[in-house]
């Protein structure tokens, strides 16, 4: 299979999925997750999906962890709502990963921040 059809798939279940997040899904929490990208695979028969937080606590474990399992919880839903919006053969099984990039992204703006500050006062 080619691999555009793989990416146009994969950014098709992202799109979806996080209407479905934000709109359909109920359980509060997955209130505050963002979809940030979809890998499948290449006989299509699983679609590894990675989410953030965002919110006063995004990079809190306690709070990824309930996103994780409310996720879990509504995977049979999503993967339901996906087969009837995609029009696939079949649809992926849904896999759900933390993606700790963009915490890791806030951390080094943070530190940049820092850095800056100080050679701003060393030089003033």
């Amino acid at each position: 299979m080619g691999n555009s059809r793989l990416l146009r798939v994969a950014e098709l279940i992202q799109s979806e999925l996080a209407n479905m997040v934000m709109r359909d899904v109920k359980d509060p929490r997955v209130q505050h997750v963002v979809i940030t990208r979809v890998e499948v695979s290449t006989d299509l028969r699983v679609a590894k999906v990675y989410f953030s937080r965002y919110g006063e606590n995004q990079g809190n474990v306690e709070e990824i962890e309930e996103g994780l399992k409310g996720l879990e919880r509504a995977s049979g839903f999503l993967q339901m709502k996906l087969a009837e919006r995609l029009k696939l053969k079949s649809t992926p099984k849904l896999k759900f990963y933390v993606d700790h990039s963009l915490a890791y992204s806030a951390e080094i703006e943070r530190l940049l921040s820092n850095v800056c500050k100080e050679v701003s006062s060393k030089k003033g």
